[in-house]
């Protein structure tokens, strides 16, 4: 079986580990703060970045940082994983969707923009920010995005778990957000060996390291400074993503070439609904090959290409604002998601592939017949 995900598991890696630890310690160790400051090379941005337990703690983490009195409503897409509306939620924050584009699956900036110019003062009011879910490595019009966020004095957060090492024009796109957030799941491009993520921002970086390390300083564990949590990337994590980061432009454009071999070889078959379309200033970092089956042959082709030893996903099987727990403050036309979800398929595109399992992926797809 071609499997969707292939985890990581790097011997070397694992080796020298046993070595590195004789001199660091498993929390809070000198190897989590290096990783941080790669990170920040790499993505070459201005912004502060502070590891975490999780991309979902670090979407929490950046959430808190914004607390604003009176302002407790987020403007979000309705198609993600569920962290973009369970963490709002869990804050006692309320939610308002906004549909996504026609030839995607991310926000619709006019419909933003729409409610945005329409909605009832009450609650323009108490809007506070918009999270803008970066899904499958493609972003928007992000200069589009920030000119609203201006125009109306909301922060710009970007759930990017799916996003790192995406540019708009030519500059990470974790650098246009108020705050953003990642994930190291072991399945994102960047990951780690169990949970971790980051949070960036341009606020007090002492307000964030403490919000993570249970409101007290590194130095000072008796002292409580601020209410938080205990959300630190483990040292072990640390070091291996700090290895795994090395390797990251090279992943990205074995991905680069995955994509162009799928776009240049398969067909044009009838059970394709529509090309997904983007924004001509982004470059993404392919992290999952999107298509568009017309939702009647949508069955038939999972089960053809699992047949033929190839697992392929549905990913999202439903809309957030389906979830009771999730419902929205002020409900909004959701049909373009809606149908994007009853149509939406990816295929396998890790960075192991192998030639012959590529060919494979593809001469299959192009001789199915419904």
């Amino acid at each position: 079986m071609i499997k969707f995900f292939q985890q990581k598991k790097d011997v070397k890696i694992l080796q020298d580990i046993n070595n590195y630890f004789e001199k660091d310690i498993w929390v809070n160790g000198d190897v989590t703060f290096k990783f941080e400051k790669k990170l920040r090379e790499f993505l070459n941005i201005s912004h502060n970045v502070i590891s975490c337990n999780s991309g979902s703690d670090a979407l929490l983490i950046s959430m808190m940082l914004n607390n604003k009195p009176g302002k407790n409503i987020y403007l979000t897409t309705p198609i993600s994983y569920i962290a973009s509306a369970s963490i709002p939620r869990f804050l006692n924050l309320q939610l308002i969707y906004i549909d996504v584009k026609k030839n995607n699956f991310l926000m619709c900036l006019d419909k933003l923009e729409e409610f945005l110019k329409t909605c009832p003062r009450i609650i323009k009011n108490k809007i506070n920010g918009i999270i803008n879910v970066e899904l499958f490595g493609q972003t928007c019009d992000l200069d589009k995005l920030k000119k609203i966020s201006k125009k109306y004095n909301l922060t710009l957060i970007g759930d990017c778990a799916q996003s790192l090492g995406t540019k708009f024009k030519n500059k990470s796109s974790i650098s246009y957000y108020d705050y953003a957030t990642t994930s190291f799941y072991p399945t994102k491009i960047l990951s780690c060996y169990g949970d971790g993520g980051a949070v960036f921002f341009k606020g007090n970086y002492k307000k964030a390291l403490l919000l993570k390390n249970n409101g007290h300083d590194l130095k000072d564990k008796s002292s409580c400074l601020k209410i938080g949590m205990n959300s630190r990337l483990d040292s072990l994590q640390a070091f291996v993503l700090l290895k795994e980061i090395s390797q990251l432009k090279k992943t990205i454009l074995i991905k680069q070439k995955i994509f162009n071999f799928y776009k240049k070889l398969l067909s044009k078959s009838k059970f394709i609904s529509k090309p997904i379309s983007f924004h001509k200033n982004v470059k993404s970092n392919n992290y999952i090959y999107p298509l568009l089956i017309k939702k009647n042959y949508r069955s038939k082709f999972l089960n053809s290409m699992k047949r033929k030893g190839i697992e392929c996903k549905m990913f999202y099987t439903k809309m957030l604002p389906a979830n009771k727990l999730l419902k929205p403050v002020v409900k909004t036309n959701l049909d373009n998601a809606k149908k994007c979800l009853q149509q939406l398929v990816c295929l396998p595109s890790h960075e192991n592939l192998k030639k012959k399992e590529l060919i494979k992926i593809v001469n299959s797809f192009n001789k199915l017949k419904f």
